[in-house]
């Protein structure tokens, strides 16, 4: 490092972007799957590896580096976090729906027709409403970030989530 004010932005730079880029690199479990969360994780440890370790040299470089990989990382999976709470927020509202109808009509409905959607934008990522065959039990379906990723309620088993 040539400057104690390199230094010193190096060092905040880093002590304030590791933890976020780690948060998001778990969070992309939840929104991306399994195998893009290990790359974001992996990506993110030897990154900052090589961030270090180019900083004694580069150190203006290297600061620059740190901004631009913590700006492809952290916004695009903090928007991702937030349809995540959106779209489970939408679900929530169809599982309760599904179960006014079974409590009003005697009878689980055979889809979403009749469901008004309150956040039209997050409608979008729902992916089925499907009823078993004795149309006892459904299940409700949705994506966040990529379709290879399934997040579900199921009126058996609670909710659940496959990563890839």
């Amino acid at each position: 490092m040539k400057t104690k004010t390199e230094i010193i932005l190096f060092a905040a730079l880093m002590i304030s972007l590791i933890p976020l880029e780690l948060f998001c690199g778990i969070l992309a479990y939840e929104t991306l799957g399994a195998v893009t969360s290990q790359v974001y994780l992996v990506g993110t440890v030897l990154f900052n590896l090589a961030f270090i370790i180019l900083a004694f040299r580069y150190p203006s470089v290297t600061i620059l580096a740190v901004i631009i990989f913590a700006l492809m990382v952290i916004p695009y999976q903090l928007v991702l976090g937030q349809r995540l709470l959106r779209v489970q927020a939408e679900t929530t509202r169809i599982v309760a729906y599904a179960y006014e109808q079974k409590s009003q009509a005697g009878a689980f409905p055979a889809n979403l027709s009749g469901y008004t959607a309150i956040d039209i934008e997050m409608f979008n990522y729902i992916q089925s409403f499907q009823l078993d065959e004795t149309g006892e039990q459904f299940t409700v379906y949705f994506r966040v970030g990529t379709e290879n990723t399934s997040h579900w309620y199921s009126s058996k088993d609670g909710w659940g989530y496959y990563p890839d």
